[in-house]
């Protein structure tokens, strides 16, 4: 019974979740613009039309544009077995936190080649903005995996979200602070507001869209499920977290901690449709304000953890 629920809540978190934080991040969007939004399975349905239809190839494009789609796909699927995003997922890879900063990093210059290679110039404008923002963005993502992996003495994130650090409240700020760092890097790296309006249909403000602005059909599928999974995973690991946070106030069964990151996930979903539904997108000269605000955050996670460590 025990392997059986596994099974199924595992299906449920890789199968099932991307769609549904999907769809309660389109639905929340609409019911707060007085509309009435998706079906509950209106993502699977633009994913599936999206595969049946034929693919159109600009002739400047080599060989790089459609491997660079199936590169990203992939990648993305090794992520979603690297990185501890869901508890009672088997552990199959070390979760170093270099290695996880290197496959995303990987990953982005995949995208790049891909927007790059199908020889749009607003590919060659979304692309410049990504390598932009991602330049900008990975030293505040790697700071708080640093604090975090600094409380647990190993770079295995794994290892320090396994750790139970019951009423050590000292480590409290560090799991918050890292939380909240790693939440404002994932709307910068999923192109949410207020970086990027994902809904806009002006090619010269966007950025992941004009990315993949080229693709059609299965390339086309592939970038949208593979941005779906990135989603999920960057909202699972904040989730762990926050549960990790909590775990340090009061002790969390296992199964409570599996239930509690469906919700988490879910949840911030929602927040970033709130997000959106309330903010304007920031002029491109503010963005790096944003994320130096990001980055602000992991700072004063690792410096928590360095006070931390000289008080011992």
């Amino acid at each position: 019974m025990k392997t059986l629920f596994i099974s199924i809540y595992l299906v449920f978190a890789i199968v099932g979740l991307p769609f549904l934080a999907l769809f309660l991040l389109r639905k929340t969007k609409a019911i707060l613009q007085n509309r009435i939004g998706p079906p509950l399975l209106q993502p699977l349905y633009d994913l599936i039309k999206t595969i049946r239809k034929d693919e159109v190839v600009s002739k400047d494009a080599s060989y790089l544009f459609r491997l660079s789609a199936f590169f990203v796909f992939s990648i993305t699927l090794l992520l979603l077995f690297v990185v501890p995003w869901l508890p009672l997922k088997p552990n199959l890879f070390h979760s170093d936190l270099f290695l996880i900063i290197y496959l995303f990093g990987l990953l982005r210059f995949f995208a790049i080649i891909g927007g790059l290679d199908g020889g749009s110039p607003f590919g060659a404008f979304g692309t410049s903005r990504e390598a932009i923002l991602a330049a900008l963005t990975e030293p505040a993502i790697m700071l708080a995996l640093v604090a975090v992996a600094f409380t647990a003495k190993s770079t295995n994130i794994a290892s320090a979200l396994a750790q139970v650090d019951w009423h050590q409240f000292n480590h409290l700020p560090v799991w918050l602070l890292a939380a909240t760092s790693l939440y404002l890097a994932s709307l910068v790296e999923l192109s949410r507001m207020p970086i990027d309006d994902p809904n806009t249909h002006l090619e010269l403000t966007m950025v992941h869209e004009a990315m993949m602005i080229e693709y059609s059909g299965l390339s086309l599928a592939l970038i949208q499920a593979a941005y779906a999974l990135r989603m999920l995973i960057l909202f699972g690991l904040i989730s762990q977290f926050l549960i990790h946070a909590l775990a340090i106030i009061l002790p969390i069964s296992l199964l409570t901690t599996a239930i509690l990151t469906v919700v988490l996930i879910i949840s911030l979903s929602i927040i970033t449709a709130i997000i959106e539904s309330f903010t304007v997108k920031l002029a491109w000269r503010k963005n790096p304000e944003f994320v130096a605000f990001t980055l602000s955050f992991s700072f004063f996670a690792s410096l928590s953890t360095l006070v931390e460590g000289l008080s011992l």
